[in-house]
């Protein structure tokens, strides 16, 4: 079992699904940030991206640690996949709420916008966490990892794992119109043009279908038999082109740079299937939505856009301590 330090959990149910979760913070963890003082006592509504990813499930614990402070309550609700279509009924349910703040990762950059400013025209503050919107001038803050530098870390890791390797490498991507794998693709794409001896095939969407990324690659090995490298922006496109290099017996002759902490993500390091994976940093992405939230409840000084870094995971130094920090996990950090 890998060792992820001392937490304690965030919820069975955020565990099991991440949905309809309602926790109420007590106590106090002794750092208050600057955010939510005595008093201030909000409730918080946190929609991901997507039920039963853990990577949402750290978001969670960030967005719990602010809300501890106060006494506030944090209710997550999860679409049961990524998709504006299973997203948007949720939101307008919670709308209906009349929470204090909605914090939110939008499954697409558009579709999301009229139901948000519904919400913003009511009263809700609304901050974007993780993923953003083409207008996000309707939101406090928008807090993102910085995912185009993040794809150009793929590319460098892709090319130094390959060690002088030529050859065709392809993206699998989620689905057009989701700013965080979009800029992952565009900084991986800046990043493995600018290598020589390697064509990049460019992209083609999984809309996040293990099978779609399965079929994808298979037939792309079946056109291009000098495919070298794989660039996968998301976990489920890595579960695919896993499973196609492994019924071609490839996986030995094609390197795979994922983005994946989650626990299946680490599996994949540790039993060799794939190379590296590149890892954020959603806990810190939760605390500081969660503060920009409170500050824009309180009339506090808000940050209208924060970055968080990224760091790659190998074999190598999976378990450093700066690594297993940052590990995909429903258990949150123990105050």
């Amino acid at each position: 079992m890998r060792h992820i330090g001392k937490r304690h959990a965030f919820g069975a149910a955020a565990a099991a699904a991440l949905l309809a979760l309602t926790t109420t913070a007590c106590g106090d963890d002794g750092d208050s940030g600057g955010s939510g003082a005595a008093g201030d006592s909000f409730e918080i509504a946190f929609i991901p991206g997507v039920a039963n990813d853990a990577y949402y499930g750290s978001v969670a614990c960030g967005i719990q640690a602010v809300a501890a402070r106060s006494g506030s309550t944090v209710d997550v609700q999860a679409p049961k996949s990524f998709s504006p279509t299973d997203q948007i009924p949720i939101l307008q349910a919670v709308i209906a709420k009349k929470p204090d703040v909605i914090i939110i990762a939008p499954t697409d950059s558009k579709a999301l916008y009229a139901p948000l400013r519904q919400a913003t025209s009511q009263g809700i503050k609304v901050v974007l966490v993780d993923t953003t919107l083409e207008d996000p001038s309707l939101a406090e803050s928008e807090v993102t990892s910085d995912n185009v530098e993040a794809g150009k870390v793929a590319a460098e890791k892709l090319v130094e794992l390959l060690g002088g390797r030529t050859g065709s490498v392809l993206t699998v991507n989620l689905s057009a119109g989701v700013t965080t794998t979009d800029d992952r693709e565009k900084g991986f794409a800046e990043g493995i043009e600018a290598a020589s001896g390697l064509k990049y095939l460019g992209q083609q969407f999984s809309n996040n279908s293990v099978q779609t990324a399965s079929s994808i690659v298979s037939a792309t090995l079946a056109a291009n038999s000098d495919l070298t490298g794989i660039f996968s922006t998301a976990a489920f496109n890595t579960e695919g082109a896993v499973a196609a290099l492994k019924s071609a017996n490839a996986t030995s002759r094609v390197t795979i740079v994922g983005f994946n902490a989650n626990p299946p993500g680490v599996q994949q390091i540790e039993d060799g299937t794939v190379a590296a994976q590149v890892v954020l940093k959603p806990y810190d992405e939760g605390v500081a939505a969660a503060e920009q939230a409170v500050n824009a409840l309180t009339g506090e000084p808000v940050t209208k856009q924060i970055s968080t870094g990224a760091l790659v995971a190998t074999k190598d130094n999976l378990q450093t301590p700066e690594v297993q920090k940052y590990l995909y996990s429903f258990d949150c950090p123990a105050a």
